[in-house]
């Protein structure tokens, strides 16, 4: 019988975890790419978020920008994420910083999920016309007129952002919040 070298099955397991760090998310909809460190700190500037405040992420993938938002501006933060690989990581990470009660992981489709306590939303997703229609559709259901979103780098079509820094993209729900097509 032949057996296999130690190193082939190490090197092995590492092509298995690289693979899946970048190409996992598609297999639940959508792939990873991380929110610069500096964005993250322009997000919580942008949203101008206050103690108290309920602040989601929208695929929020390894939890940085919730952990991050929680430990800097002390508010309560809610990340969703499909992916049960990363929604494990972003539970021990929020264990090992000690933020249990001020950060919670969802795992979930964000679709499924009720944003009707959402005040400040993070999205960073797929430019693909039809998701961003759908979440903003779901956005003007269930949000409070007046909730802030902050989309990176992608804009919803026929909703003007309120404001423009770089590639963030402010928007308030409207008062009188009705859906219409993109």
């Amino acid at each position: 019988m032949h057996s296999i070298p130690p190193i082939s099955i190490l090197l092995w397991a590492f092509a298995a975890v690289i693979a899946y760090y970048f190409l996992g998310g598609f297999i639940w909809g959508a792939g990873y790419a991380p929110t610069d460190r500096k964005e993250i700190e322009k997000v919580a500037r942008f949203l101008d978020l206050n103690e108290g405040n309920t602040f989601y992420d929208l695929g929020c993938g390894y939890g940085r920008m919730i952990i991050a938002i929680a430990q800097n501006c002390n508010v309560n933060c809610i990340g969703v994420e499909m992916d049960p690989l990363k929604c494990w990581w972003t539970r021990f990470m929020i264990k090992r910083k000690k933020l249990e009660g001020k950060v919670k992981i969802i795992q979930s489709n964000i679709f499924d999920v009720n944003l009707s306590e959402a005040e400040n939303v993070f999205i960073f997703l797929s430019k693909t016309t039809d998701i961003m229609k759908r979440l903003r559709e779901k956005m003007f259901r269930e949000m409070k007129p007046g909730a802030r979103i902050v989309s990176y780098v992608h804009r919803f079509n026929d909703w003007p952002p309120e404001k423009i820094e770089g590639s963030l993209f402010l928007y308030s729900i409207p008062e009188h919040a009705n859906v219409k097509s993109e």
